[in-house]
């Protein structure tokens, strides 16, 4: 399957495959949740860890780009 890029300001967004995305060394998957009002969540995964899990792929990205500019504000 080829890859999909996605609009987005730096870092680049790929598409990998159906629910899953790649950015910055980051996995973002998507996988199936009855406690979440869509039915999905998605995953943030880096390496063999779980780092982080959403709603939207927009959050995903979201936190991802929090952790490469040093984190969220305290």
């Amino acid at each position: 399957m080829t890859a999909q890029v996605a609009e987005t300001s730096a870092p680049m967004l790929v598409r990998v495959d159906l629910g899953w995305w790649k950015v910055a060394g980051y996995d973002l998957v998507q996988v199936f949740s009855p406690r979440t009002a869509l039915g999905t969540a998605w995953i943030v995964w880096r390496g063999d860890h779980v780092l982080h899990t959403t709603d939207t792929l927009p959050h995903a990205g979201g936190w991802v780009a929090d952790q490469l500019t040093g984190g969220e504000a305290r």
